[in-house]
Parts: C-alpha cells; sequence; structure tokens
C-alpha cells in the first residue's frame, strides 16, 4: 500500500514538471525517428577533420537520409566519402577570376605583397583567343629575381593557367609582363590569400603531391658550351578523363635546391599546346599550377635545365577537380589509312 501511493505521488509530480516545464515533456515520435536517422551523421563528425566540417545544407540532409534507410541503404562508408568529398576545400574557388588587362609590347603591371602574404595565386589567359606570350617573375628588391615563369600557348583563351607559388615573408614583388608583339594581349588576375586560406592552399597541394597517381625525379645534366642539352627527360600520358589536370614541381625531397625546367604540354605525338618555362627556389618555392587537358591523347614532358650537381626535382601529375567522360575526340592519326 505504502509503495502504491508513493508511485502515485511521483506520477504526480512529473506530471506537474511537464506541465510548468514544456521542455521536459518526452519527445515526440517524429523528432526521435529524425534524430535517430542522424546519428550515423553525427558519428561522421567525430571521424572527419576540422576543415572538412563545414558541409552544407543539402549534403548534411542527403547523407542523413541515406543513413537513415533500414532497408536497402548504402553503407555507412560510402555515405563517409560523399559527405568528405562535398566538404572538401577548393583550391581555387568561382569568384577568382582574370580581370586585368595587359597590352601587348613588353607592357606590364606589379603587384606589391603584403607583409603577411607567404603564398600568391595567379591566373593568365587571353581575351580573344590569340596566343598567349607572358612573363611573370617575382622580385625581391632590386636585384634579386627569385622565380621566373615564361608562358607561351597557342590559344589563350582554351588553354589558360592557373598558378601557386609560395615564398618567404619578404613582402616581394610579383611583375607580370607581355613580350614585344602587340597583337597578343593579356588578361590576369593576382590573388593574395589570406593567412587561414594559406594555410589551407598549403595543405592542399602537399597532400596532391604525395598523393598523386603519377610522379617521378628529374635529373639535371646540362653541358654548357659543348652544344648539349643534356638533363634527364620524363614523359606522362594524361588519361582522357581528366579534362584538368594539376602539375605540383618540389624538390623538398630530392636535395632542397633551385630547379630549372621546361614542361610541354603535347596533344598527338609533337603538337605542342603549352609551353613552360620555370625557375623557382627549390624547397621555400613549390610551384602548383593547374592547365586544362579536354580530350584525349595529351602528354606532359618535362626536363632539367640544370647541372648534373644541383638539378634534381620531383613533379607530380594528378587530376583537378571531376573527371569528365573521355568522349571529347582526341588527334586522330592517320585520318583513314591515309
Amino acid at each position: 500500500k505504502i509503495d502504491m501511493q508513493v508511485s502515485l505521488v511521483s506520477a504526480e509530480l512529473k506530471a506537474q514538471r511537464a506541465i510548468s516545464c514544456p521542455s521536459l515533456r518526452p519527445l515526440p515520435f517524429a523528432f526521435r525517428v529524425r534524430m535517430s536517422s542522424l546519428a550515423p551523421l553525427l558519428s561522421l563528425a567525430l571521424l572527419l577533420p576540422a576543415g572538412a566540417l563545414l558541409v552544407s545544407a543539402p549534403a548534411a540532409r542527403s547523407a542523413g537520409a541515406a543513413a537513415g534507410q533500414r532497408s536497402g541503404s548504402r553503407p555507412l562508408m560510402q555515405t563517409i566519402e560523399e559527405a568528405a568529398s562535398a566538404a572538401q576545400p577548393v583550391l581555387w574557388s568561382p569568384d577568382k577570376v582574370a580581370d586585368i588587362r595587359i597590352e601587348g609590347g613588353k607592357t606590364l603591371k606589379t603587384f606589391k605583397m603584403p607583409a603577411h602574404a607567404e603564398r600568391v595565386q595567379y591566373m593568365l589567359k587571353s581575351p580573344n583567343g590569340r596566343p598567349i606570350k607572358a612573363k611573370v617573375e617575382l622580385w625581391i628588391g632590386p636585384n634579386r629575381c627569385v622565380h621566373e615563369f615564361i608562358y607561351d600557348c597557342m590559344d589563350g583563351l582554351a588553354f589558360p593557367i592557373k598558378a601557386t607559388l609560395q615564398f618567404k615573408k619578404l613582402s616581394p614583388v610579383l611583375k607580370v609582363s607581355t613580350n614585344g608583339a602587340y597583337e597578343f594581349p593579356l588578361e590576369c588576375g593576382v590573388f593574395v590569400p589570406s593567412p587561414d586560406e594559406s594555410k589551407t592552399i598549403g595543405q592542399i597541394t602537399e597532400n596532391m603531391f604525395y598523393t598523386a597517381p603519377m610522379k617521378d625525379r628529374v635529373q639535371g645534366g646540362m653541358n654548357y658550351g659543348k652544344g648539349s642539352s643534356g638533363g634527364a627527360i620524363r614523359d606522362f600520358d594524361i588519361d582522357p578523363t581528366w579534362d584538368k589536370t594539376q602539375i605540383m614541381v618540389w624538390s623538398k625531397d630530392a636535395g632542397k635546391k633551385s630547379f630549372k625546367t621546361n614542361i610541354e604540354i603535347l596533344q598527338g605525338p609533337n603538337n605542342q599546346k603549352q609551353h613552360l618555362n620555370l625557375r623557382c627556389g627549390g624547397s621555400t618555392q613549390p610551384y602548383h599550377a593547374v592547365i586544362n587537358t579536354p580530350g584525349a591523347g595529351w602528354k606532359i614532358r618535362c626536363n632539367s635545365k640544370k647541372f648534373l650537381e644541383d638539378g634534381l626535382f620531383e613533379i607530380a601529375v594528378a587530376p583537378y577537380g571531376e573527371v569528365g567522360d573521355g568522349s571529347s575526340p582526341g588527334v586522330l592519326l592517320g585520318s583513314g589509312g591515309f
């Protein structure tokens, strides 16, 4: 009898607390079901790094709906991979466009780097599909050029280039210029990332360098004065599904010395679409570039232009962004047997 009275009193107290504090009432059944469907997504948040938690609302809803299906649902690891890919940071956002026009005839523009800057991103393209003949230099003071990039492209509208360069915090000056031909103007964009964005860009490029599907070392061997070009030559066949390809050159794990290289982007046996003449400071100046390689038949070829003693560097090649279906036609050889 005493136990019955105690239970009645406790039930009455619970009812009064539920009336006075609505937040303590039991949750509706539909809400409990929805929270249970989001439980795998909450566990996913504990597995991903902090930078990958910025998942958009549609991606979160789709991941939660997929995890909440009890019959015929996809594996949890597949859901994790999809959510991680949706949260992957972007190296080149759509708001970074080339909007600075530089006329031909050795016209130049300079861009002073702020004191906090340790990376710069620049983009080169043609305003009307004409060839690009541009030169990009990074100067520290009036007499020291620590980076030189000469870009020669036959169609600057179809084949723009997007480059990322790291340097020491010495407030250098970036110089962009054209060659002597007045018929070849240029459009460029120069972007200095914030410290947080620069750190993210560094993580993206370094991860690409160490996980690239194609990577090789290039040894120097230039023999000046004897008519020999020298240097090792490496070539990489680009997969037809790679609409965009990223290239990274670095000597961090190969001597940490400066490097000089010619990088040719070919389509077909000897059809040079783009030519990159690159000189960088080595371990402190990794160079990353994104180029367009639509269709089939693409090949990247590079060599070292320095001596045998200090010309060693590594080059990594990987796809950038979403891969295509490889249906774009490439260069046709033979053309019907003729």
